[in-house]
């Protein structure tokens, strides 16, 4: 009979399913995108990268992003605002990937 995952595999599991997955922060008035990016920064594993997709690019980001320690990649979207992908500073090599789509 098959054993269950570690609980702490469970978590881990489900925090790399959403960090895969684009936040979508479009709707937000500012400054809720920024903070709802740094509240999901808090969490992201390393080896992780997470995609919003934010109304502006954001960037009053930048320079607390780097005081944190994580690097980022803007390009606009032809539909307006930023597609933003962060993720820690050491994993800057996900940033030369493509995002998901």
């Amino acid at each position: 009979r098959p054993h269950p995952p570690p609980a702490g595999l469970a978590a881990v599991a489900g925090a790399l399913t959403f960090a895969s997955a684009p936040l979508d922060l479009r709707g937000l008035p500012p400054p809720e995108p920024m903070e709802q990016i740094l509240h999901h920064l808090h969490t992201l594993p390393p080896g992780e990268r997470l995609v919003a997709l934010t109304p502006m690019k954001p960037l009053p980001l930048l320079p607390l992003l780097q005081q944190l320690g994580f690097v980022c990649e803007m390009h606009e979207m032809d539909s307006g605002g930023a597609c933003v992908t962060l993720c820690h500073a050491q994993d800057a090599h996900l940033l030369e990937t493509p995002h998901p789509a």
